[in-house]
């Protein structure tokens, strides 16, 4: 059996204080935000990293002797344990100097605090030194326990942007300058999480130099389920300390409360020790889909993995383009549940009473494209005309031409409208002479391919070397046929 470390805590304070003070541009409210983490050195022990952030706008402002204006605040850390002060820092923040309230900026700050082993209480207090306004706020930390005989994960510091700097500076680590995320919140503009940890005393998985491997993943927070593929690991030697430092693209990773999940891996694969951290993202193309409940619902029957999975593939034609990328991302690797929340909410956004029905009724059109197009081993769905006539429906007219001479096999089809369009057209056509289905050549429908230049790749041998981009050449030869048919459907 693995044994589980202590998961030494990375606790969030978020302070919106509803403090009326007198601002140049407008009254304000005292707005901080803290967050800390714990670390371990070799040489003097455990400490503790706290992180502000202080709005600029929330701070009153005053003119100083260079006619400018500035804010101030005055910051105190104390951290306790029953009766006894363990650490104390108090300091003071000064603003930059400003000419007018247009550009205020906020200000950060990083304070590290010696600290021991074991449980404290941390308080804060901050003070406006322009309008007087004084604030306390306190939280109980969970224990730090860090022991050269027990593997141990730091806190972790979760981070906006990362880049390498040469100047040292309170938010650099081992050359890299870490901008951190204090709320824990990646809004939709935010496409990356980077996080930075360490991990302590990994010479006790089997020794000093054996290899181990650290894991790292997000989940989600409830089910604790692998989110959108993200996860990686790298292999690693036992030592003292390990920094580690990575990131995770986040634009397919739908709405909702997650986790990261770090953890450290014997050479049996069992978790010697593991710590995680809670964030929220915020992506509003993409639902959370591990959060809805598809028991006593149509897809419980859905229990064979493969046969669903073709399922899911079968409603490209129809999804946007968030699902398409979302789908086929969780398809590599998700698991049989997963899927079916998928599955099921995909159908439910369509038809929130009647789920079942509409993928009846889907499923029917499967079979008849599958009749009309597919070929040897590739499906209907799959081919041009099939994803066509899923996604816009059956067209009013279809003439089919399999064979001309000195033409491909093409055919035209005609909507009275698409989307509120009238007239829109498509005509396919097959350069493998119908062995590989149709593609294709030509539409007129906003978003599908437009090829003014059509007339001449239809003709197959007669305009063999013109490129389909370029002009058509005088005394070039053109299908009289299908230039009929695509000016005057029927």
């Amino acid at each position: 059996m693995s044994s589980i470390c202590n998961l030494v805590f990375m606790k969030k304070i978020l302070l919106f204080l509803g403090l009326a003070v007198y601002s140049f541009s407008s009254s304000a409210q005292l707005n901080l935000i803290l967050d800390y983490a714990s670390f371990y050195h070799e040489d003097s022990g455990p400490y503790l990293e706290v992180y502000l952030n202080v709005n600029g706008r929330s701070l009153q402002y005053q003119a100083n002797d260079s006619g400018k204006i500035q804010a101030s605040i005055e910051l105190t850390y104390l951290i306790e344990k029953e009766d006894s002060i363990i650490a104390y820092e108090k300091f003071q923040l000064n603003s930059p100097q400003y000419e007018t309230t247009e550009n205020i900026l906020d200000m950060r700050d990083l304070h590290r605090l010696p600290i021991k082993n074991g449980k404290f209480k941390f308080t804060l207090i901050a003070k406006d030194l322009v309008s007087g306004e004084l604030v306390e706020s306190s939280q109980e930390l969970r224990e730090v326990l860090y022991k050269p005989s027990v593997v141990n994960f730091s806190g972790v510091q979760l981070a906006n942007k990362v880049t390498a700097s040469s100047i040292n500076g309170p938010f650099v680590k081992n050359g890299f300058d870490i901008e951190p995320n204090l709320a824990h919140y990646f809004g939709a503009n935010q496409q990356a999480l980077y996080f930075y940890t360490e991990l302590y005393f990994s010479d006790q998985i089997g020794g000093n130099n054996e290899p181990f491997l650290l894991a790292y993943s997000i989940v989600d927070a409830k089910t604790k389920k692998l989110m959108a593929n993200l996860s990686g690991f790298k292999r690693l030697n036992g030592k003292n300390i390990h920094p580690v430092l990575q990131s995770f693209d986040l634009k397919n990773l739908p709405s909702g409360k997650y986790a990261l999940l770090l953890q450290a891996k014997n050479k049996n694969n069992e978790v010697v020790c593991e710590q995680s951290v809670e964030f929220y993202q915020s992506n509003p193309g993409l639902v959370n889909f591990s959060a809805i409940n598809s028991l006593n619902t149509f897809v419980d029957s859905m229990t064979n993995k493969a046969q669903l999975a073709e399922y899911i593939r079968s409603l490209d034609p129809i999804s946007n383009a968030n699902e398409k990328a979302f789908a086929q991302n969780q398809l590599k690797h998700a698991d049989l549940e997963f899927m079916q929340q998928y599955f099921l909410n995909f159908w439910k956004s369509r038809n929130p009473e009647e789920p079942y029905v509409s993928w009846l009724a889907y499923q029917a059109e499967l079979e008849k494209v599958d009749q009309l197009f597919a070929y040897g081993k590739t499906p209907g769905y799959r081919t041009e005309r099939g994803r066509i006539y899923l996604q816009y429906g059956e067209p009013n007219s279809m003439q089919n031409v399999p064979y001309e001479p000195n033409t491909f096999p093409y055919s035209v089809w005609h909507y009275n409208k698409i989307n509120g369009i009238s007239n829109r057209k498509f005509i396919f056509f097959s350069p493998s002479m119908e062995v590989l289905g149709y593609e294709v050549l030509h539409s007129n429908v906003p978003g599908e391919i437009q090829n003014p230049n059509w007339e001449l790749q239809l003709m197959s041998k007669s305009n063999a070397g013109i490129r389909p981009t370029q002009e058509t050449p005088e005394n070039t030869m053109i299908n009289r046929r299908a230039r009929d048919l695509w000016e005057n459907p029927r």
